[in-house]
């Protein structure tokens, strides 16, 4: 079993940019709701994580991990040990937060059919834009991944 690394597609996005750099499998999504879906249902292999990024703005220099997916009425929890992942990050120079609330947005419908999915650990990032990402920012990121 391995990893799987996904974003959304658009080379000026830094989360793309953070996929593109990662070694292991890699899925970029579609920018639509419906498109997205249909990625994730396409996916065939069998993997024991599944990482995935996307972008918020309103991030500078920071991450943030969110914790929970929420379609409708129905919310999806991340089983990964994001506690851990965000205490690596923060000792290796990336300030991370935590998010508990679910966005209405293409991330978070990624996210919910991801879990929904895969029969493993999901986690979610969201990260600055590409003004704030740096190449050192990247390699911090790779080592705690």
């Amino acid at each position: 079993m391995s990893t799987l690394y996904v974003s959304f597609k658009g080379n000026g996005n830094s989360a793309n940019k953070i996929v593109r750099s990662l070694n292991g499998d890699k899925l970029f999504l579609t920018n639509s709701y419906n498109g997205l879906k249909k990625d994730i249902d396409n996916i065939n292999g069998i993997y024991n994580s599944v990482y995935m990024f996307g972008l918020d703005k309103r991030l500078k220099g920071t991450v943030r991990i969110d914790c929970v997916a929420q379609k409708g009425d129905v919310c999806l929890y991340s089983d990964m040990d994001s506690d851990s992942i965000a205490t690596k990050l923060n000792k290796s120079g990336i300030i991370t937060d935590l998010g508990n609330i679910p966005f209405q947005s293409l991330c978070n419908d990624a996210y919910w059919y991801m879990l929904r999915k895969c029969n493993c650990h999901v986690v979610f990032f969201h990260v600055p834009s590409i003004k704030y990402i740096t190449e050192n920012f990247i390699e911090k990121l790779k080592t705690v991944l």
